[in-house]
């Protein structure tokens, strides 16, 4: 049971962490900024809201129009790559928190979450700083807490 209540803190409190806090000034007419604040936007709405399925299906579709958002940029700077992994990587923390939550175990959804940030934070390059690096941090550190227990339950290949 304290594993669960560690992990649960680990996903918990570090999705609850308001962008603004860890980031530079983030520019809404800056489409790729825009993508971090709707990330933070639904992670609010996901803890107003109980972390119910309804609002979470919402996070993963701000998750997926980032996607197709970076899959529509034929050209973007290592930096602005970097702004939407961050994008990417807030939007599957918010759906692994919110699942471990209704779960109450580190379940193969929490860690499918896990992995997508994971999968995300292998193209961040560091040597492009763009004033994320908080951010990209409390991701790395939400992995590495993460990945073990997800080990542990059998729930991440190895």
């Amino acid at each position: 049971m304290s594993a669960l209540l560690v992990a649960a803190a680990m996903l918990g409190l570090s999705g609850v962490a308001p962008v603004t806090a860890s980031a530079r000034d983030l520019l809404p007419s800056n489409l790729f900024d825009a993508r971090i604040i709707a990330a933070n936007r639904c992670n609010t709405a996901a803890k107003q809201g109980g972390f119910a399925s309804m609002v979470l299906d919402q996070c993963r579709a701000v998750y997926d129009e980032t996607v197709r958002f970076e899959r529509s940029v034929p050209e973007m700077t290592a930096a602005q790559r970097n702004t939407l992994i961050v994008a990417k990587g807030l939007s599957m923390m918010t759906l692994a928190g919110g699942y471990l939550n209704l779960d109450g175990v580190m379940s193969a959804r929490v860690c499918q979450a896990v992995m997508t940030i994971d999968q995300a934070l292998s193209g961040y390059d560091p040597s492009a700083p763009n004033g994320l690096e908080k951010l990209h941090q409390m991701l790395a550190n939400t992995r590495d807490g993460a990945v073990p227990k997800c080990r542990k339950g059998g729930h991440w290949p190895d």
